[in-house]
């Protein structure tokens, strides 16, 4: 029974690994004219096609809003459900929207949740939200009628990075609006609300995190916050971000380890929990420490297929 649970999250992570690389392909607000056919990705020698591969069916809609149009997104009905993508940072393929977008993630000054929920969320991730939740959840509810007289359609929120946070995010908001069961996928996120959010998120909700990963890690746990003054020179590089109050990880972490010289020799799959959360965030600092950066290369953009 645990390994065909397994297999069932790998084949969902595959097809929402793609809507979240699809959601990176939108520019002012539009998707690529031929994005249904066009093959806008390699896994491993095999040149793919992120529509196909996530297993959409028809029109993707998408959306994006904010100064520069920063924050993007799009809905689609597929095979397993409907899916909400979110954009990680890019920045609206310019270079001042990526300052932007860059800019926005590290406004980590928490504010109140409310009137969706308790606790405080991240600034930045949640003003992205609320810059396009209205289009997005519009459509939502639209391709939901759509499919009230079928079987119950599961929607599925996803994202990579930014894209991450802000379907945790998004995932508590849509909880207002809609009966269905709701899911999230989010790959390299940082973390979106404090501890407060995270006891009243009970949305099941997998977490993919690259292990040496140091997105993973922002903004910082409680944990984190009493390690760093204790990690030489993490803390002088991360000292600045002190001044922040702790935030709390949401749903079930499953770290992919990607081996690189003598760090992440663990197994490739596993419940993650609070201990391994700790290997790998003290690991960046060994990585810090001994000033083999060249190991980071690609961590955050680590291929989750």
């Amino acid at each position: 029974m645990a390994d065909s649970k397994i297999a069932g999250n790998n084949l969902m992570k595959s097809r929402l690994w793609a809507a979240s690389k699809l959601a990176y392909s939108i520019v002012d607000g539009k998707l690529p004219v031929d994005y249904k056919t066009r093959m806008d990705y390699k896994f491993g020698d095999i040149e793919d096609n992120c529509y196909q591969r996530a297993g959409f069916l028809g029109e993707v809609y998408s959306f994006s809003g904010g100064i520069e149009k920063i924050n993007a997104g799009l809905v689609g009905t597929s095979s397993s459900g409907i899916i909400i993508s979110f954009r990680g940072t890019n920045g609206n393929d310019s270079e001042f929207g990526s300052f932007l977008d860059w800019l926005n993630n590290f406004l980590a000054v928490p504010v109140s949740f409310a009137p969706y929920g308790n606790g405080n969320v991240h600034m930045g991730f949640f003003n992205s939200v609320l810059s396009i939740q209205d289009s997005v959840i519009a459509k939502t509810l639209e391709l939901v009628s759509e499919t009230k007289n079928n079987t119950p359609t599961d929607i599925y929120i996803t994202g990579h990075s930014k894209g991450g946070a802000m379907a945790a995010i998004m995932a508590k908001i849509l909880e207002k609006y809609v009966n269905n069961k709701i899911i999230v996928y989010t790959f390299g996120a940082p973390r979106a609300g404090d501890d407060a959010f995270r006891k009243e998120y009970s949305i099941t909700h997998y977490r993919y995190e690259s292990f040496l990963d140091i997105v993973s890690h922002l903004s910082f746990s409680k944990q984190e916050l009493e390690l760093i003054p204790r990690m030489g020179i993490l803390y002088e590089i991360l000292a600045p971000l002190l001044v922040f109050p702790a935030y709390a990880s949401v749903g079930t972490g499953i770290c992919i380890y990607k081996p690189k010289g003598i760090y992440g020799k663990l197994p490739w799959y596993t419940d993650n929990n609070s201990e391994e959360i700790l290997n790998s965030f003290c690991a960046v600092e060994q990585v810090i420490r001994g000033g083999d950066y060249e190991i980071f290369y690609n961590t955050h953009a680590f291929d989750y297929y």
